[in-house]
C-alpha cells in the first residue's frame, strides 16, 4: 500500500466518522427540538424520556461536562439547554 492510499483511507475514515457525529447530532436535535419551545430549556425528566437514557446516565454526563441549570428557588427541577444536550451527545460518540 503506498502512502497515497493510505492518506486517502485514513481521510474517508475521518469523513465517514464527521458525517456519523453531524447526523447524530441533527437528529437529536429534531427529536428534541421538534415542539415550539420558548426557552431554550429542557427538562430533565423530558431528557430522559426524550432519549431514553436513565438518571444515572445523566448524572454521567453531568459528571462529564454537561450543565446543569437549576431555578434560584426552592425545588428538585433540573433543566438543561437544548444545544448543550446535542453538542454533548455529538461529541460523546
Amino acid at each position: 500500500m503506498n502512502d497515497n492510499t493510505l492518506t486517502n483511507l485514513v481521510a474517508r475514515g475521518l469523513v465517514d466518522k464527521v458525517i456519523h457525529l453531524f447526523n447524530k447530532y441533527l437528529g437529536t436535535q429534531l427529536k428534541i427540538r421538534n415542539e415550539n419551545r420558548v426557552l431554550p430549556y429542557i427538562s430533565k425528566k423530558r431528557v430522559m424520556e426524550d432519549l431514553d437514557i436513565s438518571d444515572s446516565t445523566l448524572d454521567n454526563w453531568e459528571k462529564n461536562g454537561l450543565n446543569r441549570y437549576k431555578p434560584r428557588y426552592k425545588t428538585s427541577l433540573v433543566y438543561y439547554l437544548i444545544d448543550d444536550v446535542c453538542q454533548f451527545i455529538a461529541l460523546e460518540t
